[in-house]
Formats: C-alpha cells, structure tokens, sequence
C-alpha cells in the first residue's frame, strides 16, 4: 500500500535573496544521503527515479520541489524511516547536521567527460549569465514587498490590536491542548514558491489528510503574520509539535501553521494562495471583519486599487526574470542531457535504494 505523500519547498526566491530552510528541515533525520557533483539536470533525474522506486511502499514520502521549476524535486525525505535524500547543490557545500549520519554521492561518473567537454565553455557562460540575474530577480522582489509594504500601512493603521490579541488568545486557548508534557519539535518550511511559473503552493496537499482546517481570511497587514507567530511560540510553551511554514515571498512572514498531534491547520488563505473551505471541518477566521475598523476597503478604495496595480506588475516582473532564468538554464542543461550516462544514474538511484534498504532490513 503506498504511503502519505507531503509536497512542499524547501528553499524560496523572496525579497531576502535565496533563502533555505534545509537545515530545519534535515534535522533530527538518522541519515542524509547527499547526491554531490556538477551534473546538472542529473540530480532531479535520480530523485525521480528514488520516487518511482518507492511509490508503493507505506513510508510516508515528503517530496521537496525545486524553487525555480517546481515540477523538479530536490529532496527526497522518508518520514519514518527518518532518512533524507538531498541535492548537495540544494543544500549545503559542507554539510553537518547535529546526530545525523551524512553519506556523499558522488554522481559525477554518470557525466561522460568526452561528450560534455565541447559545450562546457558555453555553459559556464550559461551559468554566468544566470548568475548575474538572480540578484536582479531578489532586488524585484525587494521592490515588489516595498510596494506591499505601502497597501499593509492602510489595515495596520487601522487594526484593533486589542481585539486582534484576543482573537489570538481565544485560539490557544480553545485549540492548543497539548495530549501530554513534552518538549515540542518545531520544523520549518515553504508551502509555497515564487517559481518560474508565478506562485505555486501544496496547501491543499498538506491540509488534506487532517481533521480541522481554518482558512484565515483578510487583507495585507490585518494581522495574520502576527498571530501566526504568537501562535507558534504558544504552541511550543505548551509542547506541542509544530510545523511552520513561510512565506514563499518574505520569509520573515508566516503563512501556516500545521499542529500533527492535533490534526488541525491554520492558514492564510488570500492571494496567491487562496483557498475556500469544501468539507466536514473547514472554518473562515476573517481578521477584516473582526479586527480592522469598518469601512477600512471603502474609504481607501482609490488609492488600494493603485498600489495593488504597481504590485502586480511589480510581482510579474519578477517572475518573468526567472523566466528567463529558467530559458537560460534549460540552455545550458541541453549540454548536461546529452552527456549524461541515463545507465549510471540509474546506478546511483540503485544503489541508494540498496543502503536505504540496508539501513531499514526493507526491500522495495
């Protein structure tokens, strides 16, 4: 029977430069298998081959997607087996995690020197170029959450902090029961992603197996980031397992909140990742309606509606220069393909299959 499968991210292209959460993620895993070597689209290659290798088995699978081409995965993690498979170029040039074995792949034998050494100096320039224009893409979205930061002032100006701090307290209270005394494990990711494709999210893939979901509704700086954060810390205090997820956008703001122990979410649902209730256990908390003063949307309706449009071309601009990172990439990973040894990586995903089986006495 195959297992629960989780689809998230595990790094974002924000408004504070690639930002990763590996080292959240990764911790408290037994073994790390970390796939090492300038291969290219190589990586990704061997992880799907990891997926179709496992997908039938009970493990419950988390699939960490690539931030620039979500179809991509640059992760791979078995939940109770406690073991991660992991892009090196992903994660860390010298990896170290705290009680955890970390076994290297090397993968660079699936690369056939002879076929790759003609493309070579034009992918180097490839890999100049796109180099060059990620730092554009995080000045984008700098200026994009400068914009933001405008259309928030007219609901923090206007947000009822008592009533937002009860709304807050009222929730802990109510949902935050922890079953027993415990030192709460907190782990940090990205439900969502500022792709090549514009903003992509899993929401409905990590909410769907759980019992209560809260689809927080409101407006830009009514609140939601503040009280996802409260509600963290409170969580923890109580000892309470939490995984915290970031937005994709600004990493320094929450976007949900996921209490396992509890089968409960809570979450923003509003643009780009909205969504609506649409079963048993589905509730809306909207901290317009109950904690920004009436007639906020009406009374700056003309000057939201402007902010809003420089956001939104502002946001697309961003996204079309990874687009054109992306092209590039696609470019230079045409010289990768046709080098790459699809019997060797086969080989590799072979053989860290073997040493998952050897670890876990399971066969696939």
């Amino acid at each position: 029977m195959a297992g629960l499968e989780k689809h998230y991210f595990g790094r974002g292209n924000t408004a504070a430069g690639l930002y990763t959460l590996y080292d959240s993620i990764l911790s408290g895993l037994d073994t790390v298998f970390v796939i090492d070597g300038r291969i290219g689209p190589g990586t990704s290659q061997v992880l799907g081959e990891l997926a179709e290798a496992w997908k039938d088995n009970g493990w419950t699978k988390h699939y960490i997607h690539e931030t620039l081409d979500s179809k991509r995965l640059e992760g791979i993690i078995l939940e109770e087996a406690r073991i991660g498979i992991v892009d090196g170029n992903a994660w860390s040039a010298d990896p170290v995690l705290e009680g955890t074995e970390i076994r290297v792949i090397d993968a660079t034998a699936a690369l056939r020197a002879g076929l790759f050494e003609e493309a070579e100096a034009e992918v180097k320039e490839k890999e100049r170029e796109i180099a060059d224009l990620y730092p554009k893409a995080f000045d984008s979205f700098l200026r994009t959450l400068r914009i933001h930061d405008e259309w928030e002032k007219f609901y923090i100006d206007n947000l009822d902090r008592d009533r937002a701090n009860q709304i807050t307290a009222e929730f802990a209270d109510e949902c935050l029961i922890p079953f027993r005394s415990k030192k709460a494990n907190v782990t940090r990711r990205f439900l969502g992603a500022a792709t090549w494709q514009g903003a992509i999210d899993y929401v409905p893939n990590l909410t769907e197996t759980l019992r209560t979901r809260i689809f927080v509704k409101g407006r830009p700086g009514s609140g939601k980031s503040t009280m996802f954060k409260k509600l963290a810390i409170e969580a923890e205090t109580r000892g309470i397992d939490t995984e915290i997820y970031h937005c994709g956008f600004d990493p320094n703001s929450l976007d949900m909140l996921i209490f396992p122990e509890l089968s409960l979410a809570v979450f923003d649902s509003t643009a780009p990742h909205e969504h609506f209730p649409s079963r048993e256990g589905d509730s809306i908390l909207d901290v317009y309606e109950l904690a920004i003063k009436p007639g906020t949307d009406e009374a700056f309706a003309e000057e939201i509606a402007e902010i809003r449009s420089r956001y939104s071309a502002s946001m697309k601009h961003s996204i079309s220069i990874l687009a054109d990172i992306k092209r590039i990439r696609d470019e230079a990973w045409e010289a990768f393909d046709a080098a790459l040894d699809p019997a060797e990586l086969r080989s590799i995903a072979s053989q860290i299959v073997r040493q998952v089986d050897a670890l876990t006495n399971s066969s696939v």
